[in-house]
């Protein structure tokens, strides 16, 4: 019996954190502003008027014994503006990536071949600070699941 090719060979997570982090660089209302794959340094988010960031947090399996398994995929988006009206440009920028995410990112992470369950893109926390980072302006940092099945 021949196995089939895994057709996620970096996992699932990578797979929709890529997605994810295209459709914001690439989405015409985000121009301009700085998009960050998983920042490795806090110097990362030093330089811009507006940044976007997008950082993998964790992958939760559930029980699911005997099924393909189900999983959580947990990540953090964060926008950051240094402009005259930083506060309302952090929270107007906040505001549109998650329409991003919602609108143009579920139906591209479904058209990939990954099986969403659940909720499907849920909001958890928000927060306005990170811990001893001075970002030079104001900050929105948002937490998200994505429910999905696992097919290895």
């Amino acid at each position: 019996m021949t196995q089939s090719a895994d057709k996620f060979p970096r996992g699932v997570p990578f797979e929709m954190g890529q997605i994810l982090i295209e459709a914001l660089r690439k989405d015409p209302e985000l121009a301009g502003a700085k998009v960050l794959d998983n920042p490795e340094r806090a110097s990362d988010l030093q330089d811009g008027p507006r940044i976007v960031f997008l950082e993998d947090q964790r992958d939760t399996p559930l029980e699911q014994p005997g099924q393909l398994q189900q999983r959580i995929y947990h990540f953090s988006v964060g926008v950051i503006a240094r402009t005259q009206l930083a506060r309302a440009q952090a929270h107007g920028d906040y505001r549109l990536v998650k329409r991003i995410l919602r609108n143009r990112c579920m139906p591209l992470i479904t058209a990939a071949g990954i099986r969403l369950d659940g909720l499907g893109l849920q909001e958890g926390a928000v927060h306005y600070r990170l811990e001893n980072i001075d970002v030079g302006g104001s900050l929105v940092l948002g937490a998200f699941t994505i429910q999905y099945r696992d097919p290895s």
